[in-house]
């Protein structure tokens, strides 16, 4: 490795985010190539085939960059007529290729095409050296194309190009793998943000495809609503039936009868859903409702001289409804619902549904 390919080397490993990697990867290593344009395309695989997501160029201008990305990339020989799905060399993290555009389609066969006639010829392109990475990610499914052209005039790209290039792929891939992660991540955490803002106090948990916990409502993290391992042994089994390619929605009723083990909770349904967004990591939202012993309520109704509204009220709010679930279910306004609520709080001397529970839960048999 010379010193100038150790530089952009170092300069690739730094980039934090894809729009560093523009001027650093598409420019620096185009001039270490000797090529007078690049772009690099980003696909993630989804359903319906590879769509392009994170794209840019140097060089080539945004009309032409724009023409290619939107329409003539799907009639490139450079992706056409190259098996991307399994590419042969392992280099690091990813698997590669590096390979020409001569390598992969003859010039009378080129010169006859649209491609070549509407779209290379207008735009100056003559020679490409493409690098196709599959970099290694959690879901192994993105792909990126990296294109480094020369014009007419210039000689096809030699051997000392195609090495330089294979010189530079594995760090370009765990860069990009390495973002892409990052990427993920943060719209991972968004995600969650937003489950928890629609979820709000109702009971759930969040899992991802391995079943670990990435997060769960107070009222589950306090066990109020049983025991944990007991009802994830339950879950795991019901999640087992999915089909783990696709988004799905199931419900199960499930009857408990070891009273010790399941506190309040004696008939337990599950709302689980498989959820993906924008090809990012699957995830498991269970949504957890709970018929709970009329006889803790009872006690704490005679202990705190609750109304009979009142112990409607807390009966719905411990099977896990919102303020709006129990309005509709009872047939009276939101603005009541909270009214009964602040009365339930104060006799019982708690702020929060949490603490509430937690009541009900000193006053169940299992105790």
């Amino acid at each position: 490795m010379t010193a100038d390919t150790s530089v952009i080397y170092a300069d690739i490993a730094e980039c934090d985010g894809f729009t560093a990697l523009e001027n650093t990867l598409l420019g620096s290593v185009a001039k270490d190539i000797g090529a007078e344009t690049s772009a690099l395309l980003h696909f993630q695989r989804s359903s319906t085939g590879y769509e392009i997501g994170h794209n840019m160029s140097q060089g080539v201008g945004n009309r032409v960059h724009t023409q290619y990305v939107s329409k003539f990339h799907r009639d490139d020989p450079v992706i056409v007529n190259r098996q991307l799905e399994t590419l042969p060399a392992k280099q690091g993290d990813a698997q590669t290729d590096v390979y020409r555009l001569s390598d992969v389609c003859d010039n009378r066969t080129l010169k006859k095409s649209e491609y070549y006639n509407d779209f290379l010829k207008p735009s100056g392109i003559r020679h490409v050296l493409a690098l196709a990475i599959k970099p290694k990610t959690t879901n192994n499914n993105q792909l990126i194309i990296i294109g480094f052209h020369r014009p007419f005039g210039m000689p096809d790209f030699g051997k000392a190009a195609v090495q330089k290039a294979f010189s530079i792929i594995p760090i370009i891939g765990s860069t990009i793998a390495r973002l892409t992660f990052k990427e993920d991540l943060a719209e991972y955490k968004l995600s969650n943000e937003n489950l928890r803002s629609v979820l709000k106090d109702t009971g759930y948990i969040i899992l991802d495809e391995a079943l670990q916990i990435h997060d769960m409502s107070d009222c589950v993290r306090a066990s109020v609503y049983g025991s944990l391992p007991f009802l994830m042994q339950t879950i795991s089994k019901s999640i087992g039936s999915f089909d783990r390619n696709k988004d799905q929605h199931i419900r199960v009723n499930f009857t408990c009868t070891d009273a010790g083990r399941t506190s309040l909770n004696e008939d337990i349904n599950f709302d689980i859903t498989r959820t993906t967004s924008d090809g990012g990591p699957a995830r498991f939202v269970i949504k957890l409702g709970f018929v709970h012993s009329n006889i803790a309520i009872n006690k704490c109704s005679q202990r705190f001289d609750w109304t009979s509204r009142e112990n409607e009220i807390v009966s719905s709010l411990a099977k896990g409804l919102t303020n709006t679930q129990i309005a509709e279910a009872l047939m009276i306004s939101v603005r009541t619902v909270e009214n009964h609520l602040r009365s339930v709080y104060t006799k019982a001397q708690v702020t929060s549904r949490t603490q509430l529970l937690q009541q009900l839960l000193s006053c169940s048999p299992a105790h």
